[in-house]
């Protein structure tokens, strides 16, 4: 290259076109109205998408919905590492009476019961918690 100036060399097809293309495209010498400016936007834009295509697209909205869901729901839990979560055991009928008792004991210190009541009270419960471990 020469920086002194500009050299004159003969242009390939290509580039004689890319030259062409670009002063097309190049600002006007002369002020554009905005007249013009809105003649070229509006045979600029295109519509992106056909309405033909659109309409497809609304139309399989609710099968993709259909499948997340199923997905969600149906899939995902099975693939979990194949282990079953643990399941909350069902209470045992001494469970209830341990219930039961608590809420005696609870009852007969709201109704300020005497201290034979309650000690008795707390009495069974340490025979049925006693009992319910082995």
């Amino acid at each position: 290259m020469n920086p002194s100036g500009p050299q004159k060399q003969s242009l390939s097809p290509s580039e004689k076109l890319l030259r062409e293309r670009l002063k097309a495209q190049a600002e006007p010498l002369q002020p554009v109205t905005w007249q013009e400016l809105t003649a070229r936007q509006e045979t600029a834009i295109k519509p992106a998408q056909p309405v033909s295509s659109k309409a497809v697209a609304l139309w399989l909205t609710p099968f993709a919905a259909a499948a997340a869901v199923a997905w969600l729901m149906v899939v995902q839990p099975l693939s979990t590492n194949g282990q079953a979560r643990p399941q909350t055991p069902m209470l045992l009928a001494g469970n209830y009476q341990l219930e039961s008792i608590d809420r005696q004991i609870q009852q007969a210190y709201l109704r300020g019961a005497d201290d034979a009541t309650i000690s008795a009270l707390w009495q069974q419960r340490e025979v049925l918690t006693a009992q319910e471990t082995f």
